[in-house]
């Protein structure tokens, strides 16, 4: 259904820029240039958020990554082969990361963080699940399942972001 496949296009394209346009905006407004309401964070804190940090960095890269392989299938080449490889290596990653994040040592002050960002990389995960069960039966409304928990995933990524690194260049 070319219309059908269209219209979830444009809507994933519609939801990125809206993300990137509320983050412009965000990082545009007076306060954000210079944090100095946020209180400062303690040893224990500022561990946990560089041990992060690590996992952060390629989270974000992959999370791109998945969705720009999302846009090519859809917009360019319909290979459901090739979109099944480019999204094997992270769907595990983000099953791995989430492992990781899990047992992660946070101080109490910031478990609720945790617990969000484990939460969105089982979104990624779960994302990435429902596209490789696309890529084997051709159900659409799975990469439309698919996008809705990306977007969440990265909605609670930034919030994670703001709590542990604010004034954070946000690309996703």
């Amino acid at each position: 259904m070319p219309g059908g496949r269209s219209l979830l296009l444009a809507g994933v394209v519609s939801t990125l820029a809206a993300i990137t346009g509320a983050a412009w905006l965000h990082e545009a407004r007076p306060g954000s240039v210079v944090q100095s309401a946020a209180p400062a964070l303690t040893a224990d804190e500022e561990r946990f958020a560089t041990a992060l940090w690590a996992v952060h960095r390629e989270a974000t890269r992959s999370a791109v990554t998945m969705s720009f392989a999302g846009i090519t299938y859809q917009a360019e080449d319909r290979d459901a082969r090739a979109l099944a490889r480019k999204i094997e290596p992270l769907a595990k990653f983000f099953h791995d990361a989430e492992m990781q994040v899990r047992a992660m040592s946070a101080p109490p002050s910031l478990s609720k963080t945790q617990v969000q960002y484990v939460g969105a990389m089982a979104l990624y995960a779960g994302a990435a699940a429902e596209m490789l069960k696309f890529t084997e039966d051709g159900d659409s409304q799975r990469l439309g399942v698919a996008h809705e928990m990306d977007v969440r995933a990265s909605e609670d990524m930034l919030r994670v972001g703001e709590v542990l690194w604010p004034g954070q260049y946000k690309p996703h």
